[in-house]
């Protein structure tokens, strides 16, 4: 029995030397010592049979490491890279030249920008040597920019003149209006049917010859008086047959005209038979 509980003291102190290596790492002060009570409990409780049972469990500790966090990955020169594909100008805004893009994927460094302009970047091109201005709608950047250099605006750029091209116009010199030149060789075919004596039928085909490019028409008189007007550019009419006494002489004429005045009327005279 004293073996016994030599050997139930002894588990008692491992355990507690074990539970000892779970408490929190600052150290108790040179003061504190275990509460008797509570040890007291414990060797009651093993002597009034558990400790009969196999061996308690060891408790495995696995070590905790608090890691410190390094320093931030934020590169130190300033990066940008964009969402969309996006100009880049020789200044801040669509009045200035287009000169290079930053696609979808691609890197560049910022170099600059300016306090007044807010959402551009001055960057070094990639596409050539240089700077040019990135717009910044779509931009991400990475990096310190409070240090970053001011740009002063380029000029705004001068709009070429536009030209007017104005066509030389080479006038002719033109004659006033004037009234047509008459006609020409006026003459009839005629054509006489007898009628009861001493009656005929006169008539035919008056024509003539055309003197003028100006006319807007031209006047048929029949002995002096007006018969019918007829288009422009023409040089014949049809003569209706009417009933006149054998010998006796008809007249017909043709006269051009147009809007500033008349020509002389040209006649001819015939009779049947």
């Amino acid at each position: 029995m004293k073996r016994r509980t030599s050997i139930l003291v002894i588990s008692v102190f491992i355990i507690i030397a074990l539970s000892a290596c779970n408490l929190p790492s600052s150290e108790p002060s040179e003061t504190e010592e275990a509460d008797p009570a509570a040890l007291a409990l414990t060797i009651t409780a093993l002597a009034s049979g558990q400790g009969n049972s196999a061996a308690a469990p060891q408790n495995t500790v696995t070590p905790e490491f608090t890691g410190t966090p390094g320093p931030s990955a934020t590169p130190s020169v300033p990066q940008v890279s964009v969402t969309t594909n996006t100009n880049c100008r020789i200044g801040p805004g669509v009045q200035y030249d287009l000169i290079d893009a930053l696609l979808i994927g691609q890197t560049a460094e910022v170099v600059g920008k300016n306090s007044g302009v807010p959402n551009y970047w001055v960057i070094k091109r990639v596409n050539g040597s240089g700077t040019c201005w990135l717009w910044g709608q779509y931009a991400t950047v990475t990096g310190n920019t409070s240090n970053l250099a001011e740009y002063p605006v380029p000029p705004t750029p001068t709009p070429s003149p536009t030209l007017t091209f104005t066509p030389t116009v080479t006038l002719t010199p033109t004659s006033p209006p004037s009234a047509p030149t008459a006609v020409n060789n006026v003459a009839v075919t005629k054509i006489c049917v007898p009628l009861l004596p001493p009656l005929y039928q006169f008539g035919g085909t008056l024509t003539w010859e055309d003197k003028s490019n100006n006319e807007d028409g031209f006047n048929i008189y029949f002995n002096g008086g007006f018969f019918a007007a007829i288009p422009a550019n023409s040089t014949s009419y049809p003569l209706p047959l009417l009933p006149f006494a054998a010998g006796s002489p008809q007249k017909w004429g043709v006269e051009a005209f147009n809007g500033v005045g008349k020509a002389a009327v040209k006649d001819v005279t015939f009779t049947c038979p």
